[in-house]
């Protein structure tokens, strides 16, 4: 296929790297012209440009590795270039704040989400790994009329990527389960580093420590966007985990030994279930 991949970041990256390896024909579009160097140079693509127009109309699919905001903005600004043939997705980590309005527009070409569970720490393209993808989660979020032939067109594209269990979901779900598996997980770890007051810690960092912060080397800008596009959710997640650590601060509290074993019990057994 003849794929246009907009936004050449970590992701984007990794994409253009990943299908042009597999034979598909890739090109690139970036405000930085860096990026798109870096990628002609590393034959992530074959041509790039910071203007999009130039590949639109050579393309059966779009990529957009954009921020929320920024797709619905591309959508507009281009969707008189799309046909009827082409398919336009994007890679962000929430779908529901934007993915009803974007279909919408798209009056000719078929909009379908999706998102791939997986990243690192850092950004940019020079980050860049398509293995980052092996084994990991692929989430496509189709609407109810959209056309199988379309869906199987992205999920192609997540085999191709090498991904390991790929699932249709809905939007909404989506956004709810990402605001515990991934937003979640992101605030706890920022929320920890930032608790620090001891110039000593580095000193005492073991692989609990080191695995559960991570993440909280973290994009700003995405991020916080990411966050307040699915504020709803993510609130509900963390009022529910902070009733879970007073549980286990009451036990604490109270000396209750059986209590704080009953709570290591339950999440070891929960842990457990998720392996299978």
């Amino acid at each position: 296929m003849n794929i246009l991949i907009v936004g050449l970041g970590l992701i984007g990256g990794s994409y253009a790297s990943g299908l042009s390896k597999k034979g598909h024909s890739v090109y690139g579009v970036d405000v930085n012209l860096e990026s798109i160097r870096f990628a002609i140079e590393n034959k992530y693509i074959l041509y790039g440009s910071n203007n999009p127009e130039e590949f639109i109309n050579k393309c059966e699919v779009l990529i957009l590795g954009l921020y929320p905001k920024d797709i619905k903005n591309f959508v507009i600004k281009y969707n008189h270039l799309f046909t009827k043939n082409q398919i336009i997705t994007d890679v962000c980590g929430v779908k529901s704040s934007f993915i009803y309005e974007v279909t919408a527009l798209c009056k000719n070409a078929t909009y379908l989400s999706h998102h791939p569970m997986a990243g690192r720490e850092k950004s940019g393209i020079t980050y860049a790994d398509y293995n980052i993808f092996k084994n990991m989660n692929y989430l496509i979020c189709p609407l109810v009329n959209t056309k199988e032939e379309s869906i199987n067109v992205i999920k192609k594209i997540g085999l191709d990527l090498e991904f390991g269990k790929i699932t249709i979901i809905d939007s909404i779900k989506h956004d709810k389960m990402i605001s515990f598996t991934s937003q979640l997980t992101h605030a706890i770890a920022v929320s920890l580093v930032n608790s620090d007051r001891d110039v000593d810690t580095k000193n005492f960092i073991g692989d609990s420590y080191r695995d559960l912060t991570r993440i909280a080397m973290i994009n700003e800008k995405l991020w916080s966007e990411l966050f307040f596009e699915n504020k709803q959710f993510l609130l509900e997640k963390i009022e529910s985990f902070e009733n879970e650590l007073n549980k286990l601060k009451k036990s604490l509290k109270n000396d209750d030994k059986e209590a704080l074993e009953e709570l290591f019990i339950s999440s070891t057994k929960k842990r457990k279930e998720m392996e299978k």
